[in-house]
């Protein structure tokens, strides 16, 4: 991941992390400083910036742990949670399971995240066929880059109920963190039957699609994300970009870079991004002139 640390003077630094997750930045001075961090290669994963003070710890050395989220439920208005079929109907679910379940859902919208995991490992302790309750797990233990966790209850939640397309489009996300693609293009489709009309599937299915250079297939899936959320959906532009950049039109890629921009200003890659859309502008404006 890429971290940045900034102070409170304008003072601004970012390093990269090694493949443990550890980073470090030398010869700071003592201070209050503001650390987040992005992922280059999900730039969806997003974390809260933290607030930290050098002047509170020994020798002015302090630990700093970031943790990336995904932004599943970022957008409950445009998520459907799922639609209720037979597997689910038929559920007898015990009431302190329900109880552990509900409690866990509300303590994540409260970013609680240790309680909500506490609280839905009970809940599948009590009802180990409780599926949602594996589903909400696993997208927890996902936002944690804990993968392999992640995906062992995705399947799992998919062995109860194999068209339950929360389980889809999280097991989908997952294995494109994963660079697994070809498996998560057939999943995230599996969901996109089910319930065509969720631009995060489709998002999930553009990104996938462009990383296995099906740029067609990529630009139809992004451009329907942003039809149906053009807010929640904003970062199909970038990826949009690139298709365009690889079909070499650099002027539509440009642009759409700028879209972007204009509805994200504040994304944490916002300067690289302008950087990639000035050079597509230039090379759109080199094989303007040679025409």
């Amino acid at each position: 991941m890429k971290v940045f640390i900034e102070a409170l003077n304008g003072l601004r630094r970012d390093t990269l992390s090694d493949n443990d997750g550890n980073y470090e930045f030398r010869g700071m001075n003592g201070g209050r400083y503001r650390v987040y961090a992005i992922n280059p290669d999900v730039p969806e994963q997003y974390c809260d910036p933290i607030e930290a003070d050098t002047n509170r710890a020994y020798s002015n050395r302090l630990q700093v742990d970031i943790n990336l989220r995904l932004p599943l439920h970022k957008e409950k208005k445009d998520v459907n949670p799922g639609i209720v079929n037979v597997s689910e109907a038929a559920q007898n679910i015990p009431k302190p399971a329900l109880k552990a379940y509900e409690q866990g859902l509300k303590l994540q919208k409260e970013n609680k995240g240790d309680q909500a995991l506490a609280a839905f490992n009970q809940a599948v302790e009590l009802y180990p066929e409780y599926f949602q309750a594996l589903t909400e797990r696993a997208n927890l233990l996902m936002g944690r880059s804990q993968l392999a966790e992640a995906a062992a209850d995705f399947e799992r939640a998919l062995r109860l109920n194999d068209k339950y397309v929360p389980a889809l489009r999280g097991i989908g996300y997952c294995q494109i963190q994963q660079k697994q693609f070809e498996a998560a293009v057939s999943n995230l489709e599996r969901a996109f039957v089910m319930e065509p009309k969720v631009p995060l599937t489709l998002l999930l299915l553009g990104y996938a699609n462009l990383s296995l250079g099906r740029y067609e297939a990529a630009k139809q899936c992004l451009q329907e994300a942003l039809k149906l959320g053009p807010e929640s959906a904003a970062r199909a532009h970038v990826y949009l970009a690139e298709v365009f950049a690889q079909e070499q039109k650099f002027k539509e890629a440009a642009d759409s870079i700028s879209r972007y921009l204009t509805l994200k200003p504040d994304a944490a890659d916002a300067a690289e991004l302008r950087k990639r859309e000035s050079d597509w502008k230039a090379r759109a404006k080199a094989v303007k002139d040679q025409n």
